[in-house]
């Protein structure tokens, strides 16, 4: 046990002895890009780090060498893609109904009929129609439906392994109320903020040969017909937040949303029904640019 000791303590100097310091440039990739991958081909008692674009390896030849090799696959020029992102909005809404307004001048023997036929209405005195100068009666039978159909496209160029964010719009001034209690009593004030209304996204993407991962958070805002209490517009908004997978040159369709609604109203002298339906898909196309 002794004899295998000392061995030992001969051969670690011997082994320490054969470990040289060499300074390796890089060409294509940082330093914070390439070390994590090169770290478990670093031999115990080796030391890997770097600054200024070079590496710092101190290893046997063998391992300097073995990490040279490992080098030469990942220090290459970043792949450069074009991310395209494609936002739609389809709605269709439709409103349908029929009202009766006027004055009618009440004799002996009149009365108020409204045949089946939409949109007639008939005031009879006994068996013959009114025709009174007093009386007048209308009738008014509607059908609108009304679509909207809204593209958004955007597309941004990166870098393999960069971030990309791109967003296009407006700034919409919004009205702003403030009530504050003070010791003199209730403050008043009204001011205006503005609010980004666009479309856009932020990306990150990562490539193994022709697969692309990426983290990807799409936006896409647009102002309502409706306005609130404040006199302001309506925003719709949508947000996505997702991470997706997928080949080089394919659409992904990363979400979508949907809702659909009916309503129905009646009154004394009128009925109407509405109907509105609102999709949204969001898809996803990376291609690598030569």
């Amino acid at each position: 046990m002794r004899r295998l000791f000392l061995v030992l303590l001969c051969l670690a100097p011997f082994a320490q002895a054969q470990q040289e310091m060499e300074i390796i440039p890089l060409r294509h990739r940082t330093v914070e890009q390439v070390i994590p991958a090169l770290q478990p081909f670093v031999e115990p008692g080796g030391a890997l780090s770097g600054m200024n674009n070079q590496l710092i390896l101190r290893g046997s030849a063998r391992n300097r060498e073995q990490v040279r090799q490992a080098l030469a696959a990942l220090d290459t020029p970043a792949r450069r893609l074009m991310i395209r992102v494609s936002q739609n909005r389809d709605a269709d809404s439709r409103q349908q109904g029929a009202e009766v307004s006027g004055n009618i001048g009440f004799g002996n023997n009149v009365r108020i009929i409204q045949p089946s036929g939409v949109g007639q209405i008939e005031v009879r005195r006994g068996d013959s129609i009114n025709s009174s100068a007093n009386s007048s009666i209308n009738a008014r039978a509607y059908d609108t439906r009304s679509t909207r159909d809204m593209r958004s496209s955007q597309m941004v160029q990166v870098v393999e392994g960069g971030r990309a964010f791109i967003q296009v719009g407006q700034s919409l001034p919004l009205p702003l109320r403030q009530v504050v209690l003070g010791p003199n009593g209730v403050v008043v004030t009204d001011s205006t903020v503005y609010r980004d209304v666009g479309q856009g996204f932020y990306a990150a993407p990562q490539l193994a040969g022709d697969r692309v991962t990426l983290e990807i958070s799409p936006q896409f805002d647009t102002t309502g017909s409706e306005r609130n209490l404040g006199n302001a517009a309506v925003v719709n908004t949508q947000r996505l937040s997702t991470t997706v997978s997928g080949r080089l040159g394919e659409w992904i369709e990363l979400g979508g949303s949907g809702q659909q609604s009916n309503g129905r109203e009646r009154g004394n002298l009128g009925i109407g029904t509405s109907e509105l339906r609102d999709s949204r898909s969001v898809w996803l196309l990376v291609e690598e640019l030569r």
